[in-house]
């Protein structure tokens, strides 16, 4: 099965701990590391590789940076213009100038035209500057993490940069215009208590971004606007599971949309890994929930790296995220990469994460510890001509010199759930990944679904023999308690409407606050009850009115019992149904007749 997956590999001179694709073609790998500082006759280098070719990888363009300083530790690649492309990476200076207080880690290269004409153009690799985002001087710090959120079309990116081995941890966070041309401007930093695990960055609107990172044990996000950067907010802590004392650990973080992000768990005392996809809270007071969840095979003990990729994403950070899939890579501490699918949901108001599965593993890929792992991204193609040749690229790197790229293949996927009109326009299509993913067995759901189905049946027949309705099947009425053998009371309801009906006969026209009242014009019942007025509500004409959330407890038992005596209302229709609803005075007269009616 393996043999699906069109496989490159190519053995550079240099230990390799990071790797990203130019996100405007996917023929084009920068790979990076190096021996650090030293007489080791290990170079610190940073490569351009050409991946168009599925079987072959071949180096176009190098440069190798001083022996002196640290290899490089971490890699994003940013905006392009005309033909050059900026890349940002982590490199500490000297330890001579570390001494002296200064570490310039921040560096911001040029790579002139590493474009489809690569092999024959003369692709050069330059350092264009070098700078220091972390404020406090610590001479074991370096910058082990570097992140910055998706390209959009005339839109600023926001990066970030977070430290390792810090005695004072601190996330870094900058912008990135998107006119390129290693241009880049600071927003300050962020002192964090515990260091970063991993970190991610996504844009939410025109000019405002989130960004997430985590610890070993929380996950926190942090609001960035033109104007400010928020404290970090912890929206989710891992808890022991029942009776057990050590907990399991974060080990990498990515977006997803901006209401989800999935995350790699490490089980305690390597009992295995999971994959957690959350719900990232909607409200300052929620926390993330987790929404979706799988193992790892067996065999992986420890998760070293996660990389996913959006095949359908939005076309600007103001669009909602439609029907998606996501190709999730994840690599094990035996050096093997299991891959997943993960489908996003979406309908009317609501989004969902599902059919997390898997499809692949791949065994073995490198000889070595596998330190760095980046998707290319996907265009769909113009002409139906090249879908036959349709891939999205997995790179992983290794501290054994290897690169090694997979071709994942995708097809067209054109969602049949949904009714084509006749004379309408034609289904929409996406591109999902060709390989069958290895989801729950049929027979494990046909029997959960009929348990399902007889657990009602059961119910259902319970509450009709309690209510001597029909002919008895399973004679239980006896051994039941005597408060569920009641006769279902029946109350007419004027003109067979609840108040369920009337609010949303209101609401149909409305938009404004609605209120429940009596009418003070019509005649009352021969109970002396007025009639109820519901609508729109209008100060000048109905008075003060009060929500029903800041009513007295004496009144909202007041109004319910009303709306009872009349049916409208009963215990089961609950009372989230009064939310947001203006009541008006029930008065004391009318609270008098409501009691002694009942």
């Amino acid at each position: 099965m393996a043999n699906q997956i069109p496989t490159a590999k190519i053995t550079l001179t240099y230990p390799l701990y990071t790797c990203a694709f130019d996100p405007t073609d996917s023929g084009s790998l920068i790979v990076a590391g190096g021996g650090g500082p030293g007489r080791n006759g290990i170079g610190n280098k940073v490569t351009v590789l050409d991946t168009s070719k599925s079987a072959e990888l071949s180096q176009i363009a190098e440069l190798e940076l001083s022996p002196n300083e640290d290899n490089v530790t971490s890699l994003a690649v940013g905006p392009r213009k005309d033909e050059n492309l900026t890349v940002f990476a982590g490199v500490n200076s000297s330890e001579e100038q570390i001494k002296k207080g200064k570490n310039e880690h921040f560096r911001v290269l040029g790579i002139d035209h590493p474009g489809k004409a690569a092999e024959t153009s003369g692709v050069r690799v330059s350092e264009i500057a070098r700078n220091a985002l972390f404020l406090h001087k610590d001479a074991s710090t370096y910058q082990r993490l570097l992140r910055l959120s998706h390209p959009y079309e005339n839109s600023a990116q926001l990066g970030a940069a977070a430290t390792g081995f810090a005695k004072e941890p601190e996330i870094a966070v900058f912008d990135v215009p998107c006119a390129g041309g290693g241009r880049w401007k600071s927003r300050g930093t962020l002192d964090i208590p515990k260091e970063a695990m991993d970190l991610d960055v996504c844009q939410t609107g025109p000019d405002t971004y989130q960004l997430a990172y985590c610890d070993d044990h929380d996950i926190f996000t942090v609001e960035v606007s033109k104007e400010e950067i928020s404290e970090p907010k912890c929206v989710y802590t891992i808890t022991p599971d029942e009776g057990a004392t050590a907990k399991a650990s974060f080990k990498s973080l990515r977006y997803l949309t901006p209401g989800f992000l999935i995350t790699v768990v490490n089980n305690p005392n390597h009992q295995g890994v999971a994959l957690h996809g959350f719900r990232l809270p909607a409200k300052p007071h929620e926390n993330a929930r987790i929404a979706i969840k799988a193992k790892l095979p067996k065999g992986v003990s420890r998760a070293t790296g996660l990389a996913v990729r959006n095949l359908s994403p939005a076309s600007s950070p103001t669009d909602r995220q439609g029907e998606t899939q996501f190709v999730v890579a994840v690599a094990g501490n035996d050096s093997s990469i299991s891959l997943f699918t993960l489908e996003h949901k979406s309908a009317a108001t609501v989004d969902l994460l599902a059919n997390l599965a898997p499809f692949q593993v791949l065994k073995g890929v490198h000889p070595s510890n596998i330190t760095g792992l980046t998707f290319s991204t996907f265009t769909p193609p113009e002409s139906a001509s090249k879908a036959s040749e349709l891939s999205v690229k997995l790179a992983s790197v290794a501290v054994g010199f290897t690169t090694v790229v997979h071709s994942i293949p995708l097809k067209k996927h054109v969602d049949n759930s949904t009714q084509e009109r006749k004379g309408g326009p034609p289904r929409q299509s996406r591109y999902v990944v060709a390989m069958k993913s290895k989801g729950e067995s049929p027979a494990t759901v046909i029997s959960l679904i009929t348990i399902l189905v007889l657990l009602l049946a059961f119910v259902g027949q319970t509450f009709l023999e309690s209510k001597d309705i029909g002919k008895p099947v399973l004679g239980i009425k006896p051994y039941l308690p005597v408060a569920w053998t009641g006769q279902l009371r029946k109350v007419p309801v004027p003109n067979g409407k609840t108040i369920k009906d009337l609010l949303s006969d209101a609401n149909v026209h409305h938009s404004q606050p609605l209120i429940i009242r009596h009418d003070d014009v019509k005649e009352p019942d021969s109970e002396g009850t007025p009639p109820l007025h519901v609508g729109i509500h209008d100060e000048e004409i109905h008075g003060p009115a009060t929500s029903w959330e800041d009513l007295d407890p004496e009144d909202q038992h007041l109004w319910k019992e009303r709306l009872k005596k009349t049916g409208h209302w009963v215990e089961s229709m609950g009372e989230s149904i009064f939310q947001g609803v203006l009541f008006g005075e029930i008065g004391g007269a009318i609270g008098n007749i409501v009691g002694e009616a009942l």
